[in-house]
């Protein structure tokens, strides 16, 4: 079968055992666990906090606005999108009612508790050489520590899951930004780009260039 198809069949094994675990946690707001997605044998992952409601109905992390913006960065870079592994360290949807609305909420020490073990196993399979920590949840789940974003972005720091991990902004507080004030969105952005350059750089799927 050989590496990336050993390391993909493990991962279908521990996708189907984090749904087993974490579906009969999911409220009626809820639609499925959402695990990670890509290139298993890919040396860059990049770990955002919890999907959103597109994630949640599509059952694939980063698929709505933010995954477009992420996959257009990676695509200026040179990079397809399944040449990386993409997950979040939280499986559901971290959702309350507002209304007649749904809204995203921070994940709940409940989600976060529940989803670490299927992280943390995922990233065992992995195996990547590089880490890219989207955002101030994955960080601090990651880290174990509570990180401000704007300071510790572009910065590297050491894990326990065997790779050094840079931090950088989430895509959707870039598109937040961009909205609120275009020329600190586009600052956001154009950091973002090089955060995931540099990563990209020292997990060689792109030259120095």
């Amino acid at each position: 079968m050989g590496a990336a198809g050993d390391k993909r069949a493990a991962l279908e094994a521990l996708r189907a055992e984090a749904v087993r675990a974490l579906s009969p946690l999911l409220t009626a707001d809820q639609t499925q666990v959402v695990f990670g997605a890509g290139d298993p044998a890919s040396p860059l992952a990049l770990v955002g906090e919890a999907p959103g409601p597109q994630e949640d109905r599509a059952g694939v992390p980063f698929v709505g606005p933010s995954g477009e913006l992420l996959e257009r960065v990676l695509r200026e870079l040179g990079i397809a999108r399944d040449q990386v592994w993409i997950t979040n360290v939280v499986k559901v949807w971290p959702t309350r009612r507002q209304g007649r609305s749904r809204r995203t909420r921070p994940p709940n020490a409940a989600e976060r508790r529940a989803s670490r073990p299927f992280f943390e196993r995922e990233m065992a399979i992995v195996r990547p050489r590089v880490l890219v920590l989207l955002g101030g949840t994955a960080a601090q789940e990651v880290l174990g520590r509570r990180l401000k974003v704007n300071e510790a972005r572009g910065r590297w720091f050491e894990t326990h899951l065997g790779a050094p991990a840079l931090v950088t902004f989430h895509p959707s507080y870039i598109r937040r930004l961009q909205g609120m004030d275009p020329a600190r969105g586009d600052r956001a952005l154009a950091a973002f780009r090089d955060d995931l350059r540099e990563a990209a750089r020292r997990a060689g799927l792109v030259g120095e260039g």
